[in-house]
């Protein structure tokens, strides 16, 4: 049986698996479903269509499931029933929000992966898609339908916005304001590229012939200007190695453009006479 606080609020049509744990002046709403292991700390509220995986870790005072922040869904008499979603291990802390998607049905659910800490007052908006093991520092904050690569890392007070992409092991320090989709394996702060993810890189398990490549995929970036001259130098004198491919398939599928090099943003701030 699922331990439930005398002061929880449960909805009786909410699924918990037997050994989950409900604690204090939580309040758990209809077509909700937590996974066996889970754990939600007090003050925590949960809307649903909302499913919960196994092992994760709630609260206290997270907001998963509510309606997302959207006008034309708020505006729309009947309004279609819109998914969050959590994979299994994920730890969500104080004061996150995670809104469920504008689109109906279970594929189109805001997703959180596996294995992903969201650290305290994270805010995850509307069609967003989260990977496996991202780590997301405190107050930093999501856009609508932006997409986070697997073992990202998006410092503290980072704001993004709505539609960006982050490439799978990227790394965007505290702060920033992307507005352009930043590539996987790079490293972004001052408003630019900095370099590419070397601690990430060998943390998330990459062979030193794949790192090689990718520092001189980043190289490219730092010496050519536009992005069809980086790509070109790309393919030209980069070793094609699987993360090379998958960085230049990146660049060619981006809708909002790609983070510009550092090197070249000091530049023009240099001619703004900054």
């Amino acid at each position: 049986m699922p331990t439930i606080h005398p002061t929880a609020i449960v909805d009786s049509r909410a699924e918990l698996a037997e050994d989950v744990e409900i604690q204090a002046y939580s309040i758990i709403g209809p077509h909700v479903s937590i996974g066996r292991g889970t754990l939600i700390q007090p003050h925590c509220v949960i809307q649903g269509p909302t499913a919960i995986g196994a092992g994760c870790n709630i609260g206290p005072a997270a907001y998963i499931g509510l309606d997302p922040q959207h006008l034309a869904f708020m505006a729309q008499p009947d309004r279609p029933a819109t998914w969050a979603e959590i994979g299994d291990r994920t730890i969500v802390r104080e004061t996150t929000t995670v809104h469920r998607s504008t689109k109906g049905g279970r594929e189109n659910a805001t997703h959180v992966g596996s294995d992903v800490l969201l650290m305290c007052g994270v805010h995850i908006a509307h069609d967003c898609h989260i990977g496996d093991h991202v780590i997301m520092a405190n107050c930093s904050l999501l856009g609508g339908h932006i997409h986070i690569g697997e073992r990202a890392f998006i410092g503290g007070g980072a704001t993004m916005h709505q539609f960006c992409r982050v490439g799978r092991l990227a790394i965007i320090g505290g702060n920033e304001k992307p507005t352009k989709d930043v590539p996987p394996y790079s490293a972004m702060r001052d408003g630019g590229l900095k370099a590419y993810n070397a601690v990430g890189c060998r943390r998330g398990g990459l062979s030193r012939d794949a790192i090689h490549a990718i520092r001189s995929a980043y190289q490219c970036f730092h010496t050519h200007r536009t992005m069809n001259a980086i790509v070109a130098a790309i393919r030209e004198s980069c070793p094609m190695t699987v993360e090379v491919a998958e960085l230049l398939e990146f660049i060619a599928s981006s809708k909002r453009g790609i983070v510009p090099s550092l090197h070249f943003v000091n530049l023009l701030k240099m001619d703004d006479g900054e």
